[in-house]
């Protein structure tokens, strides 16, 4: 192999890896901001205190599910597209960020809708918000984003075969490598199937 073509290999897994990098801090940030949202929409919001004929005072609080019952299963639509974004390829992850970013925006809306029921609200708004952008992020993206697949494919790029013993093997997987690859002899995925 010439230098020329190992440097282009090299520049190529660079620029896998940078958007490897991308997906994740975009898929992570989604992730956490819909468990925020979702947390922020299940805490007490508003509480008044009235006092009977009795004497007896009485605190009602009232949930963010109660003022606004659409923000709760709005942030955990969106938390669910990006989980499923783990698993799917780069058409599908589009489709998705366009449910999570809708379901950021409506998530949004409820806590604009509240803001002066304290700082809860507030909070909701400002990760629902978030989740929208990960989710706009994600349908601008994903296209450029490497596939699960990827790592295997770069992986087998070689041409040597890998040793036969059980260790060797497991290195291997441990590095990425397909088990069902070609470099893997024909002889060590008959020991690993026994």
């Amino acid at each position: 192999m010439s230098e020329a073509t190992r440097e282009t290999r090299a520049a190529d897994r660079g620029a896998v890896d940078r958007r490897a990098a991308e997906r994740t801090r975009v898929l992570l940030a989604g992730v956490l901001a819909a468990a925020l949202a979702a947390l922020a929409a299940s805490r007490d919001w508003t509480s008044t205190t009235d006092t009977g004929h009795a004497g007896i005072t009485a605190t009602t609080a009232q949930a963010g599910t109660d003022l606004a019952s659409w923000a709760l299963p709005c942030a955990l639509a969106g938390g669910a597209a990006f989980l499923a974004m783990l698993a799917t390829g780069n058409r599908a992850r589009r489709f998705l960020g366009v449910v999570a970013a809708l379901a950021g925006l409506a998530t949004a809306l409820a806590g604009a809708l509240h803001l002066s029921a304290g700082p809860w609200p507030w909070a909701m708004g400002a990760a629902a918000l978030v989740l929208a952008s990960a989710g706009a992020a994600t349908t601008a993206r994903a296209g450029g984003w490497p596939d699960a697949s990827v790592r295997y494919e770069a992986a087998s790029d070689g041409n040597t075969a890998i040793a036969e013993d059980p260790v060797s093997l497991w290195n291997a997987l441990d590095s990425g490598e397909d088990p069902s690859s070609p470099n893997i002899t024909a002889s060590a995925q008959e020991k690993g199937r026994s």
